[in-house]
């Protein structure tokens, strides 16, 4: 009697600690991604994984930017006054389309004038696109339509597309970003000449700038 009474609760046991049994083997043969997570164990990431993060998150908040804060104003201008007068005012305005790339316009009016000798005046406006390669450096790409007039020189559109780079130093503003020191090369630069008026008439370079490099120190 006393057997089958120990046997009765051997059994009983059993039945009661099997499912507990079998929840642990379960749960230690799961994959990987099916596991619990063990409680106040922490995911490590590595620095390349941490980088991503940050970058993601980067341009996540860059997309969140509203359309007033992505605008840039600024431009160049030039004095000059005296024997040789030089007149120059550029005012443009950027738009940040991506992380990286800025693109804008501008309105340009230059007038040029050496005593005794004939004036000239351009009025007009370009298009640019600015993309950031490294953190100081940009590469530029502008189109810069001039009407040009002078005393002797009859009205006439040249445009100048133009490639190059910039050096950039941020100011801190949120409007002007950063001044620009850059140097541009003028692709049609040997076509802006006029010879219209005969051989005998000099040869007159309509372009305004010197030499087909040009220099700018710009606030954009």
């Amino acid at each position: 009697m006393k057997s089958k009474i120990l046997l009765s609760c051997t059994l009983l046991l059993s039945i009661l600690i099997s499912p507990s049994l079998f929840a642990q083997n379960d749960e230690y043969y799961r994959p990987d991604s099916l596991r619990k997570e063990t409680p106040g164990r922490t995911t490590e990431y590595t620095p390349t994984d941490t980088n991503r993060l940050a970058e993601k998150k980067k341009e996540v908040d860059f997309k969140q930017l509203p359309f007033k804060e992505r605008l840039r104003a600024g431009g160049g201008f030039g004095l000059s006054l005296g024997t040789f007068t030089n007149i120059n005012l550029s005012p443009m305005v950027g738009y940040e389309i991506t992380e990286k790339l800025v693109g804008g316009v501008g309105i340009t009016y230059m007038f040029f004038k050496q005593r005794h000798f004939d004036s000239y005046s351009y009025y007009g406006g370009k298009g640019f696109l600015m993309y950031n390669v490294i953190k100081p450096v940009n590469i530029i790409a502008e189109l810069e339509p001039l009407n040009v007039v002078g005393n002797y020189q009859k009205r006439q559109w040249i445009v100048s597309p133009m490639l190059g780079a910039a050096y950039s130093v941020p100011t801190g503003g949120r409007i002007a970003k950063a001044v620009h020191f850059t140097l541009l090369y003028n692709l049609n630069y040997y076509n802006q000449v006029d010879n219209s008026a005969g051989p005998a008439a000099a040869i007159t370079n309509l372009s305004p700038y010197g030499s087909p490099l040009v220099f700018r120190i710009t606030l954009l």
